[in-house]
């Protein structure tokens, strides 16, 4: 079988591997094929100036339901719900979500991650143990590119992730979550 290509959709180029006969009918055309897709939702919150560590903003990670993010006092999880009220109406910031596509496997081993971070509970750093590397870092984890660090200080901020994930060809959503 010769060296044959095609070009996907989001122009990456795909190497046939094996030609196989799926149906018992005559049609030649390229049938779609649904993979299963988990969501995960980051949620990033505007500064506040009062709050210490807070001035850059905050991120946190939705899945299943619960959100869990790095605070100065360790990690923080709770209900969506909850979280969100406490964002909106307690801390009065405004909240952006990015919706991911992500697989099974990637899901399994982010969560296994953030248990393992949560287990450990290093010390807060802003430069290298804030709430946005952790969530940088969990997703470059799974194999989910969240940022550009060319473009940034050393340190990864919530506007860095905002920007990267804006471009991440795994967005699905984007929300906003305004202050009340």
């Amino acid at each position: 079988m010769p060296n044959q290509s095609i070009q996907s959709p989001s122009g990456k180029e795909m190497f046939l591997v094996t030609n196989r006969t799926t149906t018992n009918i005559e049609n030649k055309e390229i049938k779609k094929i649904f993979v299963s897709r988990e969501r995960i939702e980051i949620l990033i919150s505007d500064s506040r100036l009062i709050s210490i560590g807070s001035q850059f903003g905050h991120t946190s990670m939705a899945i299943d339901g619960t959100v869990y993010g790095r605070a100065h006092g360790g990690w923080d999880i709770d209900t969506r719900e909850n979280y969100l009220f406490r964002q909106q109406v307690k801390m009065h910031r405004d909240t952006w979500g990015y919706s991911l596509a992500i697989s099974k496997i990637e899901k399994e081993n982010i969560l296994k991650e953030i248990k393992k971070r949560a287990a450990e509970n290093k010390p807060y750093k802003l430069d290298s143990n804030s709430c946005s590397s952790n969530i940088a870092e969990i997703l470059e984890f799974a194999g989910i590119p969240a940022y550009d660090p060319r473009y940034g200080l050393p340190v990864v901020s919530p506007a860095d992730l905002m920007v990267g994930l804006s471009h991440s060809k795994r967005l699905t959503k984007k929300e906003t979550y305004p202050k009340k």
